[in-house]
């Protein structure tokens, strides 16, 4: 055995530190040490290699340890760190009876997730895109609600100091009107109000109820909108309204809403005790329909112009190939139950090339095979008439000439046409004419007719309610005064309108003429209040609206009901 001698202790361990003392021995054991002589360890052994002896030109040894490198980790350590060797690892996919019964519930799951974001995501983009709207809609409700309010003080306080208490204590006979967004149910209320009658009026849902300011006005309510798919909602409407006023009388100004409807409802009202001034279904099919005016007219002898009953786009262009539209102006209508039903009216070019420019417009209307009537519209001294029937008679008549604006006038011509028309016919209410004088002629030509109040009736004083429903026993019609204002209506806005178009001297001086001779057509004293929310809400509302839509100038009458 070699021996262990302390021999040259730098050159074996050349690893130890130059700041150990001499003679001292490294940290790890020497090989001659008791410890090298113990059984070896059962631990893994190290994964770094041994000492290998290499010799030098010297005559000692010296051991050197070779550069540990760095080793890869063992492939899937994390899989298989602290299970034993040799066992086998489980697959977390559970095979494929796991993927056949979780694929279903995965699906929903994943289908749950993407529905849900898809629906948050298209709420929220609406919202985004609703936000503006909601915003002006709510701030125009706030607005309304804070001008409504002291609007209906101001109207409370005015009837009290108008009407003197034993005249609202009075019981007195409720009169229900409909179209409480035009002008010409607002005359009527006035008139019935002045006339004795508690005037209640509606008016169909979502339309500015103007009649809902005046003092004449105890009542006011809002119908839903009349349809072919639900007509009844209509007529439940105006009974439930009847029953709760108690009202005697009916009265369709049938501005807003087709005569169609309010006749439908004429037998459901009659039985609840409530007169209607309008006919009947059958008489409103009949007048309300201008192909069958027409027809009507025709066979009495009356005088029509020249019309044609069409039923689809290729009738139309074959009077267009004939030459027939060419030499005038004709107007395309719809006739027939659905005419009584809608208000469409177009205004038909005269080359065949433009009306194929609007063909889009008309042909899904001509497309149905509905009834349509093509009238000239005859040029001439053109009229619009108001007229009161009952039973056949006509009892009260305004005629005005459409170029004048509301300025009765006295013609005999009409009055007569109207007799031989109602010749006959036992029906009762409102209707309106449009009736035209050809240039060079003398003969009256119908270009249509509609039953319910139209404009003129404005220039009726308060002496036509006594005449359409019944009288005290005590009123004389002869004394009572004129049935007709002889001074003529205007509108403000279009008389100044037309004063700031051409400022000059002579129309300054028209202007003051027009005021201080014609009545304004809304403004009443002791009714003020309709005056300033036609001026300021409604009219400039209709004109804000018809710019948004690019239906033409703000500057035209929108106040005035259609003449047909």
């Amino acid at each position: 055995m070699p021996a262990c001698a302390n021999e040259s202790l730098s050159k074996l361990w050349p690893g130890s530190t130059a700041g150990s003392p001499a003679g001292s021995p490294p940290s790890g054991s020497s090989p001659c040490s008791p410890a090298s002589r113990s059984p070896p360890s059962t631990s893994p052994p190290s994964t770094s290699p041994p000492p290998r002896l290499r010799r030098s030109m010297s005559s000692s040894t010296v051991l050197a340890y070779p550069r540990e490198q760095a080793s890869p980790p063992p492939p899937h350590s994390h899989r298989t760190s602290g299970l034993p060797v040799g066992l086998p690892v489980e697959d977390p996919s559970g095979g494929l009876l796991a993927h056949l019964i979780g694929w279903y519930p995965a699906f929903l799951l994943r289908f749950t997730r993407n529905l849900l974001a898809a629906l948050v995501y298209l709420s929220w983009s609406q919202l985004l895109l609703a936000g503006p709207t909601l915003w002006l809609s709510a701030w125009l409700w706030l607005f309304w609600k804070a001008v409504q309010l002291p609007l209906a003080l101001v109207k409370g306080a005015l009837s009290r100091l108008s009407t003197p208490a034993a005249e609202r204590a009075r019981r007195k006979r409720t009169v229900l009107i409909s179209g409480g967004s035009s002008v010409q149910a607002l005359h009527l209320a006035r008139n019935f109000h002045s006339a004795g009658a508690r005037v209640v009026v509606c008016e169909v849902d979502g339309l500015f109820g103007l009649a809902r300011f005046s003092t004449a006005v105890h009542r006011f309510y809002t119908v839903p909108p009349p349809s072919a798919d639900a007509p009844y909602e209509y007529v439940r409407a105006l009974c439930d309204i009847a029953v709760r006023e108690e009202a005697e009388f009916y009265l369709p100004v049938c501005s807003s809403s087709p005569a169609y409807y309010d006749a439908l409802a004429k037998p459901d009202l009659e039985l609840l005790g409530c007169s209607v001034f309008c006919p009947g279904l059958e008489q409103t099919l009949g007048l309300d329909d201008t192909l069958e005016v027409l027809r009507r007219c025709r066979a009495r002898g009356l005088a029509t112009p020249p019309f044609y009953p069409v039923h689809s786009r290729e009738d139309v262009l074959r009077l267009y190939e004939a030459g027939v539209l060419r030499s005038a102006r004709f107007f395309l209508q719809l006739a027939g139950l659905d005419g009584c039903r809608e208000r469409v009216k177009l205004a038909l070019p005269t080359s065949r090339h433009e009306f194929r420019a609007i063909a889009h417009a008309i042909t899904p209307a001509l497309a149905e095979h509905r009834p349509w009537v093509v009238v000239q519209d005859v040029v001439g001294e053109h009229f619009l008439t108001c007229t009161t029937v009952k039973g056949g008679q006509v009892v009260a008549n305004v005629t005005c000439r459409l170029e004048q604006g509301l300025v009765p006038v006295e013609s005999e011509d009409v009055t007569r046409w109207l007799e031989a028309f109602f010749a006959r016919v036992p029906v009762t209410g409102h209707f309106r004419f449009r009736l035209v004088r050809p240039a060079g002629g003398n003969a009256l030509l119908p270009l249509g007719c509609r039953v319910g109040v139209s404009l003129p009736y404005l220039c009726h004083t308060s002496v036509h309610p006594r005449i359409v429903i019944k009288p005290c026993r005590h009123f004389c019609r002869q004394a009572s005064g004129p049935l007709v204002s002889g001074a003529g209506r205007y509108w403000m806005h279009e008389a100044v309108l037309d004063t700031l178009k051409r400022p000059s001297v002579e129309a300054v001086s028209k202007l003051i003429g027009t005021v201080l001779d014609k009545r304004e057509a809304l403004f009443v004293f002791w009714d003020p209040l309709p005056y300033c929310a036609y001026y300021h809400l409604q009219l400039p509302a209709r004109h804000l609206l018809g710019f948004l839509q690019g239906r033409g100038s703000a500057c035209q009458r929108t106040a005035a009901a259609p003449a047909q």
